[in-house]
């Protein structure tokens, strides 16, 4: 299993925490250095794999503004419901 470290490249997302916020949730952050933005992203911790968390760390996949939602939460800026990935 590879570890979730890794050299920073400063064009890419930079993970930065996690909460669990129910039962199989969790809100993963992400900071964007390209946009200026932290993102929360909403998984579910029995669905969290290599396929998603790749994807995660894509510039691409988090521009996706049709994914955007607006935040209520103080730590991101914006959120993006992955609860179906």
């Amino acid at each position: 299993m590879r570890s979730f470290v890794t050299t920073h490249v400063s064009w890419k997302p930079l993970f930065i925490g996690a909460v669990i916020t129910g039962d199989d949730l969790m809100r993963l952050y992400f900071r964007s250095p390209e946009r200026d933005r932290t993102y929360g992203v909403d998984v579910l911790i029995s669905q969290v794999g290599p396929g998603l968390l790749g994807s995660l760390v894509s510039p691409a996949f988090l521009a996706n503004e049709h994914l955007h939602q607006p935040s209520d939460d103080p730590h991101c800026d914006v959120l993006v419901d992955l609860t179906d990935y």
